[in-house]
């Protein structure tokens, strides 16, 4: 028998300091879906790793087995050496792996409430489980169910009026922390997706505070540049990587957000291009792995915040929040019946498939037996229907009635009988009533 599980880790149970050690890049998924493959007890996988969780879906034939599975694929795959720090600490069994991932695309379980990204990361998990051919019918259906969830609760509730993404959620905490950012000079390190959202809503504080934008590939900048951007004029571009420190010394905020392995921001090379005369400044590290070095925040007119950090967002706003997390939850419950419905139709279709196909076989062979007999009289014609028939009537009942008669649990022998009375629409008088219509029709 197949079960269903979820194991990994997630934002409820650890810091950002763990997260981003088991965060698995995008481009290592595919490597990582290949050596879940090879364990013995895991049929289905998918892996769905973002800023706020690395977690392990998987179709396993014994849950036990399958949970030590994922966790020494997680120990395999962490090249540190505290492996017993960085264990999975979240676990979940059937149904409720399928809840869960209904809230995940829903934006119910992000930090952020309804934060807009994760659609396309479940999105992307289900694609490079298909791609890589883990992906079997049970999560292949569940992925798609979360995702048609997740878009229900966009466009029927106001969850999607109000969708934020981690890059919002950080310029929303530098609103709190510096007041308005249109005079502010803003540096933005990384120009992926989650920077682009940061220049785009910093162009759309209007003013002239300067965004500085810097990237390793700068074609990725002239690329994104060729959008069409209100107050573009506010971007300042075409420095070299190598200039971060310098640049990031003289802003006001600093948002760092890019794809690194390693520190982009380090203090020792900040301190060296911070004066007397240099802003108090906000560093925003949304990246997961963190890109900056923590010894930042103990410069001095240095605030540094990262991913954890966000969760004052989250707090704002309880009484809108508690409102739009009813409506979701209806269509969740919706979606997760629909889950049940499907779950119960693959056990009935294949049982009825199996049930049609034995009966067929004891009509084959009852006219099997009869074939090529010659031409027979009307009266040599009914009777050897009325044996055929007689025939396949015993064949079929023989089974149940042997079951039934060898049971010797009263209580089970209840519900067998009552099993078979409620498939068959079984009722003693209109089956007399019946049987004498047709005994009165064929004597006719």
């Amino acid at each position: 028998m197949n079960h269903l599980i979820v194991s990994g880790i997630n934002y409820h149970f650890s810091p950002v300091s763990i997260r981003e050690r088991f965060c698995i890049p995008d481009s290592c998924v595919g490597h990582a879906l290949e050596a879940l493959k090879r364990f013995p007890h895991i049929k289905e996988s998918a892996i769905l790793s973002t800023c706020n969780r690395t977690e392990v879906y998987a179709v396993v034939d014994d849950v036990r087995g399958g949970m030590a599975d994922i966790e020494a694929f997680f120990a395999s795959v962490q090249h540190v050496t505290d492996h017993g720090a960085l264990k999975p600490n979240f676990k979940l069994l059937r149904d409720d792996v399928v809840l869960h991932l209904l809230r995940v695309a829903s934006g119910l379980d992000s930090m952020i409430l309804g934060e807009a990204q994760i659609m396309s990361q479940v999105k992307a998990a289900h694609q490079n489980a298909l791609e890589r051919q883990s992906c079997g019918p049970m999560l292949d259906f569940i992925f798609k169910l979360a995702l048609n969830c997740g878009k229900r609760v966009r466009t029927e509730t106001s969850m999607g009026k109000r969708a934020v993404s981690v890059s919002s959620a950080a310029l929303e905490l530098a609103h709190l922390k510096l007041g308005s950012l249109k005079e502010k000079s803003t540096v933005v390190i990384g120009a992926g997706k989650m920077g682009q959202i940061c220049v785009k809503h910093l162009l759309s504080e209007g003013g002239s505070g300067p965004v500085v934008l810097v990237n390793r590939n700068k074609e990725r900048i002239e690329n994104f540049l060729k959008n069409k951007l209100s107050n573009k004029e506010k971007i300042k571009f075409g420095f070299d990587f190598a200039e971060r420190h310098e640049l990031a010394a003289q802003a006001d905020l600093v948002i760092v957000a890019t794809g690194a392995d390693d520190t982009v921001l380090k203090a020792n090379e900040l301190a060296r291009y911070r004066h007397q005369g240099s802003p108090s400044q906000l560093i925003v590290d949304i990246s997961v792995p963190r890109n900056t070095d923590a010894a930042l925040a103990q410069l001095a007119g240095v605030e540094l915040a990262h991913a954890d950090d966000l969760s004052q967002i989250v707090s704002r706003n309880k009484a809108e929040r508690e409102a739009i997390i009813s409506e979701a939850e209806e269509i969740v419950y919706a979606n997760f019946e629909d889950y049940h419905n499907w779950l119960r139709s693959q056990l009935v279709v294949p049982t009825i498939a199996e049930l049609r196909e034995k009966i067929e076989a004891i009509r084959l062979e009852q006219i099997a037996k009869t074939k090529d007999q010659g031409e027979k009289s009307a009266e040599g014609c009914r009777f050897e229907m009325e044996s055929i028939s007689r025939a396949i009537v015993n064949q079929i009942l023989h089974h149940p009635t042997v079951q039934l008669k060898a049971t010797k649990d009263y209580e089970i022998l209840k519900q067998q009988a009552e099993a078979l009375r409620t498939l068959f629409h079984l009722d003693p008088e209109e089956g007399r009533r019946r049987l004498e219509k047709a005994r009165r029709g064929l004597e006719a």
